[in-house]
């Protein structure tokens, strides 16, 4: 989970790739509670590798007050298919504007084989 600050880019804490243990990530599995015009950004370490609205995004927005959170059959797997260096760590976060909003998922990785 990343929980997105006004006027703030909040990245998570990543997927560190090791020497011992290279990663390549394939995809985010990501939604957020709203969509708010926010920019999700993917990093590797000084270099933003990924750029995407929000508003592409699945949310959890409510309904109504009585009624739980639904797709609207959005993005919900975002591919990404980049190897991270040895040494190196790809976060996920929102670059957010006037008004905040979260993000929840996982990423989705292989390990390969050296």
């Amino acid at each position: 989970m990343v929980t997105g600050v006004i006027n703030v880019t909040t990245l998570d804490g990543g997927l560190v790739s090791l020497v011992e243990e290279p990663k390549k990530i394939r995809a985010i599995i990501i939604n957020t509670d709203t969509t708010e015009g926010n920019i999700i950004e993917g990093w590797i370490g000084t270099n933003r590798v990924l750029a995407i609205y929000d508003y592409c995004l699945d949310t959890q927005e409510l309904c109504a007050a009585d009624t739980p959170p639904h797709s609207t059959t959005k993005i919900s797997r975002l591919p990404v298919d980049i190897d991270i260096p040895p040494g190196q760590t790809f976060k996920i976060g929102v670059n957010c504007g006037a008004v905040a909003n979260d993000l929840y998922g996982a990423y989705e990785y292989d390990i390969p084989a050296t």
